[in-house]
């Protein structure tokens, strides 16, 4: 529930009254289509502009420079993890049973997305002051995930506001490798270890219900 609730309340936030939302996304797709084609160095607002069929100067109304564009492409990713994370299904399964589903949710995520997988590489010191941080709503996410976990007894007590960072690296590093470095490659290999690590990490058997 908690998890549903952020992704309204960053929806509404993300559509101020008196925004064109029809323009701003044909902006957003625009710039897709340019950084996943042309490469994101190579591509202008000009360009971005012309691809959207509005002027420059609309552009900048939207969004301050190219970084803002690209954050904004980015952060269909984050939405969809949001989503992913809120499923019926895998909220019902016990807290210590969710590692496998919400990793392969993240890999299926990106072998949906291989047009915007490249976009995931582009390094910070590339483009300029944009926040490659982990992205608060899903810090979030997980967080009160492992909050929860805590709270159940399914997983040993932790910080779990650091530990949720911990969790997103882990998982993010190894998309890169799998999707940026191998072309998608090895996927259930990637997906197994992480499980594996995650487990260890997390999971103190003894203290499970079925272990009492």
């Amino acid at each position: 529930m908690a998890v549903t609730q952020q992704a309204q309340t960053r929806e509404r936030s993300e559509h101020p009254r008196g925004v064109d939302v029809d323009k701003r996304r044909a902006i957003i797709e625009a710039a897709r289509h340019l950084f996943t084609t042309a490469g994101y160095e190579s591509t202008t607002m000009a360009q971005v502009a012309g691809q959207a069929g509005v002027g420059v100067g609309t552009v900048y109304l939207y969004f301050k420079n190219k970084n803002d564009l690209l954050v904004e492409v980015k952060g269909g990713w984050e939405e969809e993890v949001i989503r992913a994370l809120a499923l019926p299904e895998l909220a019902s399964l016990p807290h210590h049973l969710r590692a496998r589903p919400m990793i392969e949710a993240s890999f299926k995520i990106c072998a949906r997305h291989t047009d915007l997988v490249q976009l995931m590489g582009i390094q910070a010191e590339m483009i300029g002051e944009w926040d490659s941080k982990m992205p608060a709503p899903i810090q979030e996410a997980l967080k009160a995930f492992l909050d929860e976990a805590i709270a159940a007894g399914s997983i040993r007590p932790l910080d779990t506001a650091r530990a949720a960072v911990v969790l997103y690296g882990m998982v993010n590093s190894a998309l890169l490798q799998c999707f940026v470095n191998e072309g998608g490659e090895g996927q259930e290999q990637y997906i197994d270890l992480l499980v594996d690590a995650v487990e260890r990490w997390l999971i103190d058997a003894d203290s499970l219900p079925d272990h009492r």
